[in-house]
């Protein structure tokens, strides 16, 4: 299963997927760090009483920025299935 030549043209696809890829992965860590600290360490923490009560009133905030991650998520995830058809290119056959 040998690639094909390497275009420059296919170089930059490869590394515009690789910035999706990338951008996906921060995406991910992002909403789930957020999600995390918004539904179970702080009402852990309120609950246990090592954060004050007013400290709930952030969740909300964290919970909306785990939305826009979870959307930023989606998207680069959809450009990052469009980004490695190249490689499709480059190696023609599926399975050995």
């Amino acid at each position: 299963m040998t690639p094909e030549n390497v275009t420059s043209e296919q170089w930059q696809q490869i590394s515009t997927a690789l910035v999706w890829f990338w951008a996906f992965l921060g995406c991910v860590v992002g909403f789930a760090a957020n999600f995390l600290v918004g539904y179970a360490i702080i009402p852990s923490l309120v609950s246990t009483r090592d954060l004050p009560a007013r400290a709930m009133t952030v969740r909300p905030v964290l919970f909306a920025l785990a939305v826009v991650f979870l959307l930023a998520a989606i998207f680069s995830f959809i450009n990052l299935v469009g980004g490695i058809q190249v490689l499709y290119e480059i190696w023609p056959q599926k399975w050995i």
